[in-house]
């Protein structure tokens, strides 16, 4: 492919990171520009799991639906350092409630005006009943027969080796099979690494620049260093433009003055992680998947040695990137949880963090929140700025299948024929992935012997490159298994993750490189350490990092509610 020819990329969430990777592997240069951090918005702020999306059963969303679950299957091949699989527990109280009403879900989706309206009058009961599950779910496994996954089952409350829920509300849980991507954070970076070697291989450019900002003068893109005070802007005229920015989609078009109508009318989604020895002991190592008191199907998932809840589905306007969680929404998790499980007697004080992010959905005026479609969709623009694609809608599962659609279109338009190549193409990581759980606990000694560290430390570091670990530990010159205060993870490491792995910030690092910020216990120390990694790294003056410092802590109440300890 002609050299001149370049995508420019705007966001460097899951979908965008993804169609670079699709491109480089199909000959064409790209440029990702992000105004933040990676994977700063919806791919930071999701529930976390790799799923078909059962109760789109309900709304007719087959087609995706049959898309979620085949790459789900996909992921579980090629990323087993990062998606794993798990099983999931609904509980029941009843056998036929919920036909009626889901049944007009089925046939309207919620999509058409009047149903709500109708179901209210008729005195539906919207609580779904063990035949209504055991069909969907019937359903579920149909779509999924080609995966390696158990089919789902139904079992008695009580039953030794599942969730201890209610007994005096809950009869049967029904039990099926779907993964947990614990980091998406991590998955991101490990694509960029992948767009390099790909970039490498192919002799082609790749380049990506966070904390810049793009304005177009007429089909050139001119860029910018937002944290550099004098620096020459950078021109270029790309062959197209993909708007992969998620739900500020609309700011970013309007940014550029692009004319376009609304595309995205995204829902804010809440999370909560609480530490409660007592909540994750009754968890265990399933997930549990509810109807709250209003319907709505929540999510309490094992995360660690935390566990995570979520999430809210809640309309909302403005810069999705300052959406918090609300009083409300916090109280709604809890008493969701305390449902389930009211032995535990969760409190607002049991919870160690929370987070809040919007969804990149279509806009869709009226309706039910959760009625609005989670498919994903295209939208050309084509006039005096160039061409410009801006994504709408999608989610965390399906992100190699978007960018299959989007690649394939870019591609075709410009005359070229597309190649799928990344349904077998091992994710970073992934290589030579120990088989059984033997051979991985006989790596974790061999690693953690040859580089004289803690047996944690191997396992800290492992969860976040996988087999890639040993290579970077190798290219460490007079390694030295010194730890930052408060983690199990080497200085040394920290400082290879700020050259190599694109960190700029203390948020960079503590929230989507190192995860510190899921830790139970986040230490000034730990930061006073990060903040000389980056000091060292020529990131941060010496003078400024007592201020950073004191405003990420800020920074950390008032988006994540995490506080942090001072030792």
């Amino acid at each position: 492919m002609n050299q001149s020819e370049r995508a420019l990329i705007l966001g460097a969430g899951i979908n965008g990171v993804a169609i670079a990777r699709e491109l480089l592997l199909n000959d064409m240069p790209v440029t990702i520009v992000d105004q933040g951090d990676l994977s700063q918005g919806a791919t930071s702020k999701s529930s976390r799991l790799i799923h078909g999306g059962l109760r789109y059963l309900e709304y007719g969303d087959f087609s995706l639906v049959s898309e979620s679950v085949h790459e789900r299957g996909i992921l579980l091949n090629l990323a087993p350092h990062l998606v794993k699989p798990l099983r999931f527990a609904i509980p029941l109280s009843h056998r036929a409630s919920g036909i009626p009403s889901s049944g007009l879900r089925f046939l309207s989706g919620f999509r058409v005006p009047g149903v709500p309206w109708l179901t209210s009058h008729l005195n539906f009961s919207s609580e779904r009943g063990l035949y209504l599950v055991n069909i969907g779910l019937t359903l579920y496994d149909w779509f999924a027969s080609k995966g390696n996954l158990p089919r789902h089952s139904v079992h008695n409350v009580g039953e030794t080796g599942l969730p201890q829920i209610n007994a005096s509300k809950f009869r049967w849980m029904a039990c099926y099979s779907d993964a947990q991507m614990r980091f998406p954070e991590r998955f991101v970076v490990a694509l960029l690494h992948d767009c390099q070697r790909i970039a490498r291989e192919k002799g082609i450019d790749f380049e990506l620049l966070t904390y810049h900002q793009i304005r177009l003068k007429e089909r050139t893109a001119v860029i910018r260093n937002l944290h550099a005070d004098v620096q020459p802007e950078r021109e270029f005229v790309p062959t197209v433009i993909v708007n992969a920015s998620g739900a500020c989609g609309d700011l970013t078009l309007e940014q550029m003055d692009v004319p376009s109508p609304r595309l995205m009318g995204g829902t804010k989604g809440s999370h909560i992680i609480s530490f409660h020895p007592g909540l994750r002991e009754a968890l265990g190592t399933q997930a549990v998947y509810s109807e709250a008191s209003d319907g709505r199907l929540v999510f309490i998932l094992p995360f660690g040695d935390s566990t995570l809840i979520g999430t809210t589905d809640v309309r909302v306007e403005g810069n999705p990137l300052d959406v918090t969680a609300s009083p409300e929404e916090l109280k709604y998790l809890v008493e969701m949880v305390n449902m389930v499980f009211p032995q535990v007697e969760l409190t607002l004080d049991d919870i160690n963090l929370h987070y809040s992010g919007v969804r990149p959905l279509p806009y869709q005026p009226q309706g039910k929140a959760a009625s609005i479609s989670r498919d994903h969709s295209l939208k050309d623009y084509e006039g005096p700025f160039g061409w410009i694609v801006t994504l709408v809608g999608g989610k965390l599962t399906s992100w190699r299948a978007f960018a299959e659609k989007v690649s394939d279109r870019i591609l075709r338009k410009l005359g070229k024929s597309y190649i799928s190549q990344s349904k077998t193409r091992l994710v970073p990581g992934a290589e030579g992935y120990p088989q059984t759980e033997s051979i991985f606990n006989t790596e974790l000694d061999r690693l953690a012997e040859k580089y004289s560290l803690p047996r944690d430390s191997i396992q800290a570091l492992w969860t976040l490159q996988g087999t890639y670990l040993e290579e970077i530990l190798d290219s460490l010159p007079d390694f030295s298994p010194e730890l930052i205060r408060g983690t199990s993870l080497p200085r040394q490491y920290v400082a290879w993750t700020i050259e190599h792995e694109w960190a700029e910030t203390l948020g960079d690092l503590v929230e989507r490189r190192l995860m510190l910020v899921f830790s139970e216990t986040l230490t000034e120390e730990t930061l006073q350490d990060l903040a000389e990694c980056l000091v060292a790294a020529g990131k941060v003056l010496p003078e400024q990092a007592p201020d950073l410092i004191q405003s990420y802590k800020t920074h950390l109440d008032q988006f994540y509610g995490k506080a942090v300890v001072t030792t």
